[in-house]
């Protein structure tokens, strides 16, 4: 982005949402909660939910400005429901965040502050549980406290749950990749676009607390799905210099993996083992399935 600073005229803070009747509360009541000053709206995103997350949603359109439910249901997955949310949104500038999260009174305010001078920004994720509280530590940092994280050593990434973008941007690329469900679906969109000479720069006041999976099974569902979108990633961007998966380097990984197993026995570590694990079985079916190397 070039020239002066620019300032959109509406942001649309749009929530992908399936299933998410018991937890979308607490988001709506933070969004309900923002400092912004400016004009914004709310779009929820239905992706074909069975338990009421529409009707959820619709009770809080006193309290939050412009709030709409449209349906996502046409094609499971996080980024049909995010192209869905976008399509509808009606804001020169959009910013992404998940149902089952919570933003700080902050967030919107400096994610429509940093803006003004990037095409695609990228908040700070707090991770926090509700329940199981050592659940916090079954998971590597996901986010630095300084800068956008950098995905598996190539660009920098601006993860879904805070994300905010240029409308005009987000056509541009023909919005996120719909193949992507599960796992590297924002992490493709950030790089698609950086590659396309867009720019992206990190919000470090955007705080969003990000809620952490607190049962052994979710972490693993997880971390399985995000194993298989590396695999994705290494198919679609080898080729733009991605770095490769050496031999040498899967084989130590695997090992190491293999050594933790006495983790399993641990209330701290436990989870993240079963993380690990799934992550690197993910990426094993992921690489059989699209060809290429990533273990």
């Amino acid at each position: 982005m070039n020239g002066a600073p620019w300032t959109p005229e509406l942001v649309s803070v749009v929530i992908p949402a399936l299933n998410a009747a018991p937890v979308l509360p607490d988001q709506l009541t933070a969004l309900a909660g923002q400092d912004y000053s400016g004009p914004w709206e709310v779009v929820v995103a239905d992706n074909g939910s069975t338990d009421g997350t529409a009707a959820v949603a619709l009770r809080w359109q006193h309290r939050l400005p412009g709030l709409r439910v449209v349906d996502a249901a046409a094609r499971k997955g996080i980024n049909h429901a995010r192209n869905a949310g976008a399509a509808a949104a009606r804001g020169d500038y959009l910013v992404f965040c998940d149902a089952d999260d919570a933003a700080t009174p902050g967030w919107l305010r400096a994610m429509t502050a940093a803006a003004r001078e990037a095409d695609l920004v990228g908040g700070y994720p707090e991770p926090y549980a509700v329940g199981h509280h050592r659940a916090c530590s079954w998971r590597a940092p996901v986010h630095p406290p300084d800068r956008l994280p950098e995905k598996m050593g190539f660009l920098p990434v601006a993860l879904g749950a805070t994300l905010g973008v240029r409308a005009e941007v987000l056509r541009a690329l023909g919005g996120f990749n719909e193949e992507y469900a599960g796992g590297g679906d924002e992490v493709e969109f950030c790089w698609r676009a950086q590659l396309a000479s867009y720019t992206i720069d990190f919000a470090p006041d955007a705080v969003m607390r990000y809620r952490v999976r607190e049962q052994a099974r979710a972490v693993a569902r997880q971390g399985f799905g995000y194993g298989r979108g590396d695999a994705l990633l290494m198919r679609d961007f080898r080729t733009h210099g991605l770095p490769p998966v050496t031999v040498l380097t899967a084989a130590r990984t695997w090992y190491r993996l293999a050594r933790r197993i006495p983790e399993i026995a641990s209330p701290e570590l436990y989870g993240r083992w079963w993380f690990d694990a799934a992550w690197r079985a993910g990426r094993l079916v992921g690489s059989i399935h699209h060809r290429v190397f990533c273990l």
